[in-house]
């Protein structure tokens, strides 16, 4: 689910510090451009769907009802913020895909999970929030594609603006094109296929046997991490690398048939940064190496039989629910350009979102708030 590696002894790890983060002095008018962009998406989303829609993360393939268990005896360096102390939290989670629009699920691409862990105590990471949540956004896609801001403006929204206007059949086309494309004959002719482009390359998989991962860094207390969230129980490892079926909610339908009849337990695991030159802050598009250190696990989460789509769930994860991986504590604070990027557009987003539904925007206390 993710390199194995023989990690180097005794690491160092790096303690985090405000000064850790460098933004670009363009960087507020970028996330600016940025947002006036993703607006006008969701404007026409709205004129197309009579209903305000995420300009990211937009389908969702079921609403699930956890459990998150810190793990006892965690060394002191993985015993931090909300993982400092063992006890279990009641977690609601969204599996989506992370297209700003409805699309088949035909269609290969970046698959989403976000987890909302309640009643969470502490300082807060944004100012002014008083919710006793902690929000944790994950993709497959295990480095982001865009090192921060400034190039997510200039490469990445001229790919999601096209992209927001293509129909299904021209992108599955494209995607079958770009998948038979022999990379190793590309290589030897000094091209190769855009990791923007490649995340259509990838087959598309069962969405409970992926590996999750938070791809750019956050606050981990004292220090620095990534995150992962994998597989372990053996119905959900089974599922790992399984092709999906026919049908354009085929992920939806797995997602359900899945839980009608089995339990899930998947693993959360903690990457810590040793060295910002081999680990960067700013750069998204790194991957941390493995050997340098190893992602540990730090909590486990249960996911029990239950209908994960119902109509009320189903209203309740789209409509009502928001997530963002600034929602939480001050421990867990997230870092580097791509998440000062999302702060301001998962916002921004959500506030429209909200806005033009007339819906309520509520953080829940409580597991129970989550319909059956």
């Amino acid at each position: 689910m993710t390199d194995v590696a023989a990690p180097r002894t005794n690491p160092d790890y790096l303690r985090y510090r405000p000064d850790v983060e460098h933004p670009r002095p363009d960087e507020d008018a970028d996330i600016d451009r940025i947002i006036a962009v993703l607006r006008s998406n969701n404007q026409r989303a709205y004129r197309r769907n009579k209903r305000g829609m995420r300009d990211a993360h937009a389908k969702s393939h079921g609403i699930l009802r956890g459990e998150l268990t810190v793990h006892a005896d965690l060394p002191a360096e993985l015993a931090q913020g909300m993982f400092a102390t063992p006890r279990s939290y009641p977690v609601i989670a969204r599996l989506s895909s992370t297209s700003g629009a409805i699309r088949s699920d035909q269609l290969r691409g970046v698959r989403g999970l976000g987890i909302k862990v309640l009643g969470v105590q502490g300082p807060r990471a944004m100012p002014g929030d008083t919710a006793t949540t902690q929000d944790f956004i994950m993709v497959t896609h295990r480095e982001f594609l865009f090192a921060d801001a400034h190039a997510y403006l200039t490469r990445g929204m001229p790919t999601a603006w096209t992209l927001a206007r293509l129909p299904d059949h021209v992108l599955r086309a494209g995607s079958d094109l770009l998948a038979g494309v022999d990379r190793h004959l590309l290589r030897r002719i000094g091209l190769r296929v855009p990791p923007n482009l490649g995340v259509f390359i990838a087959p598309n998989t069962h969405i409970l046997g992926e590996t999750f991962y938070t791809s750019a860094p956050l606050r981990y207390g004292d220090y620095i991490a990534k995150l992962l969230f994998t597989p372990v129980s053996p119905e959900a490892v089974a599922l790992h690398g399984q092709p999906v079926g026919d049908g354009i909610n085929v992920h939806r339908e797995s997602v359900i048939d899945f839980f009608a009849e089995h339990s899930a337990t998947y693993e959360l695991r903690a990457q810590l940064c040793t060295n910002t030159q081999t680990m960067p802050i700013e750069d998204a598009t790194v991957a941390w190496p493995e050997r340098e250190s190893p992602h540990c696990t730090v909590a486990t989460l249960r996911f029990g039989t239950q209908d994960p789509y119902t109509p009320a769930r189903r209203a309740y994860g789209d409509e009502v629910l928001s997530f963002n991986s600034w929602r939480g504590l001050a421990a867990h604070r997230p870092l580097g350009s791509i998440n000062r990027l999302k702060l301001r557009v998962y916002e921004a987003s959500s506030n429209y979102r909200h806005h033009v539904d007339n819906a309520p925007r509520i953080e829940p206390r409580d597991a129970a708030e989550l319909p059956p």
